[in-house]
């Protein structure tokens, strides 16, 4: 298990410039004539570059893999009825204009700490650890893509830079034709720089596994997005250019290619697939495997959970035991998605609660993302996925009950994400050890919760951003054929199926269910411009007319109710999935030519905006 509690961050670096008429060099502060001056000075800024993800955490729902799973088809913003933000997220509109604004602001920080490593990064020799060099750059440059994508992904053609300091002012470019083809050069770059094996499974850092893995990722939903390829194993896809030099990244990125990389990743990467798929969430920890009937075959034959870290994680954000309600990164340190996706904390009006031992070992929370019951009725019960992805509250639990203020709640709970309990768990005190993770760092540890309160920090399982059988479902696609969809369902016991586009995609949406991923998949596979007949539209607007619970009592969702708006297929047709991007910075810039809204946002705007929650019958 990975050791948490002693971790430690760096600073952020603030680089002061240097005056051109001083004479004289500066030795008491850091700037850029003197810094970076070592491959330590690098790492330091590197762990500052690796911090965003951290400041990316404090609020879930600023988050690209939270917000992309309320976005999808197989989740419902929920929560309580008070929460605006999470039902405005799942209805793809806004509920104020500061909605995406700590968005907009970590990914811009991470796109200039990476410029800055990159453009620094021979400001010495590396003689004798040109290995070393090549393994930071590849980092940046990997973090760099990253950054990029997630905010191609959330709001399109943004401004970008790929120099040491942004231009004055920085338009507003395309991303179909200018950022994409940037990002799939920064992680070309990344996968040809980075060694397999450099640094430990694990720790945090990028690989060269990952980066082909996003590799592949960001070049499918550029192609199928973009490119409106559709089918990608059988389309004729044209090489992308890179009309602009690189190190690592040539003259051009080819599907081959993309293949090739894959194949390394899988072949090479080091990684393997967890024997069991109940093993890679924390609901098989050892502190709670004896109490859940569920997994009992597993606790028989002394199996536990593969813990942060495992073989089958290819890049995670990690968290410790930091995390407090004051400073910049602040709860960003301790994992929040555990927390809002919890089973809903009031109770039912006559004294029962969620959370305690009637719910063991499932904790409480704010009750949001909460699984739409499409994807339980989707999903065929002979797939041991299903039940070991999605908590049936109701059938699991002693006595699971839907609270006074619940919305958009229809009993089934993401367990991958899920505050998990044990035994142990100090009921009466959830400020102290409440969740499994509180009880371990109370028996391993001298230190006591940061933010001084179990229930709300106590949560330090990894949000995994890329697995191996992610990237063995991605080969597939690509390639068309079914060996490495099939070695993944074989993981669960399912029979071998042969290739089709169809048995691909329903591969990808119950593997990885859950994780973040299915809004991206949905938008790649209809294209850009799809309207309100593509794929992507269509499986949203299933989500009207679905089984809720709405203050304790049964009903169905529906788009807008009580609070105005279009279908979930017109607001996907009108937005293209894109999110609003903070009207504040285009206040600031006021220059249309410079940053202008997206389509389907803005004031005036029909359907864009939810001024209060959606009311069911």
């Amino acid at each position: 298990m990975k050791k948490i509690f002693i971790m430690a961050i760096a600073a952020v670096f603030a680089l002061a410039s240097c005056e051109d008429f001083l004479d004289s060099k500066n030795f008491t502060q850091a700037n850029t004539s003197n810094y970076p001056s070592s491959a330590d000075d690098l790492n330091k800024e590197l762990a500052a570059l690796y911090g965003v993800l951290n400041q990316l955490s404090t609020n879930p729902l600023q988050t690209p893999w939270f917000v992309g799973y309320i976005m999808s088809d197989d989740a419902n913003g929920a929560g309580g009825t008070g929460d605006v933000e999470s039902h405005a997220i799942g209805h793809l509109m806004a509920n104020k204009e500061d909605l995406f604004d700590a968005s907009w602001h970590n990914i811009y920080v991470g796109i200039a700490r990476a410029n800055a490593i990159i453009s620094a990064v021979d400001a010495f020799d590396w003689t004798g650890q040109e290995k070393t060099r090549n393994q930071l750059l590849g980092e940046a440059y990997f973090l760099r893509g990253l950054f990029y994508l997630w905010g191609v992904q959330f709001w399109g053609d943004i401004p970008a830079y790929w120099t040491a300091a942004a231009p004055d002012p920085c338009p507003q470019v395309s991303a179909e034709d200018v950022i994409m083809p940037h990002i799939l050069a920064d992680f070309t770059s990344a996968s040809n720089l980075m060694s397999h094996g450099y640094t430990t499974q694990g720790d945090g850092h990028a690989t060269k596994g990952a980066a082909e893995g996003y590799l592949a990722r960001a070049y499918m939903f550029y192609e199928g997005f973009y490119k409106k390829a559709g089918e990608l194993a059988t389309a004729n896809l044209a090489d992308v250019t890179f009309d602009f030099e690189q190190e690592g990244a040539g003259a051009s990125l080819s599907k081959s290619q993309v293949v090739a990389f894959l194949d390394d990743a899988i072949k090479n990467g080091g990684y393997k697939l967890v024997e069991d798929f109940r093993l890679l969430w924390q609901y098989t920890n050892q502190y709670t495997i004896n109490d859940y009937d569920y997994v009992a075959d597993l606790a028989a034959a002394g199996k536990v959970w593969a813990g942060n870290g495992n073989s089958e994680q290819m890049f995670q954000i990690q968290y410790m035991n930091a995390a407090s309600w004051n400073g910049t990164i602040g709860m960003g340190f301790c994992n929040q998605v555990s927390l809002y996706c919890g089973l809903r904390c009031d109770d039912d009006g006559a004294g029962h609660a969620n959370g305690d031992l009637e719910t063991l070992p499932f904790g409480q929370g704010w009750g949001q993302g909460t699984i739409n019951a499409n994807l339980w009725d989707d999903w065929s019960d002979a797939d041991p996925r299903k039940k070991a992805t999605i908590l049936d509250a109701q059938a699991e639990c002693d006595h699971f009950v839907f609270t006074t203020s619940c919305s958009e709640d229809a009993g089934y709970y993401n367990k991958k994400w899920m505050p998990i309990t044990c035994s142990k768990s100090t009921w009466s005190d959830h400020t102290v050890a409440y969740t499994w993770w509180g009880v371990y760092r109370t028996e391993n540890t001298d230190a006591s919760n940061n933010n001084g309160n179990s229930f709300q920090g106590d949560h330090f399982a990894d949000i995994v951003l890329l697995r191996l059988a992610d990237v063995m479902l991605m080969q597939s696609e690509l390639t068309g054929t079914a060996d490495e969809m099939n070695k993944v369902r074989a993981r669960v016991g399912l029979a071998p199926i042969s290739y089709s586009w169809q048995n691909i995609k329903n591969e990808r949406r119950f593997e990885l269910a859950g994780e973040g991923l299915r809004f991206n998949d949905l938008r790649r596979w209809s294209g850009k411009n799809g309207g309100a007949s593509c794929e992507a539209a269509v499986a949203l607007q299933r989500q009207d007319g679905s089984r809720v619970n709405y203050t304790g009592h049964w009903t169905v969702m529906h788009h807008g109710q009580g609070v105005g708006g279009s279908s979930w297929a017109q607001r996907y047709a009108d937005t293209d999935g894109f999110l609003m991007i903070p009207p504040k910075q285009i206040s600031i810039i006021g220059d249309e030519s410079i940053l202008k809204q997206n389509p389907g946002w803005g004031a005036g705007v029909a359907g864009a905006n939810m001024s209060g929650t959606p009311v069911y019958d």
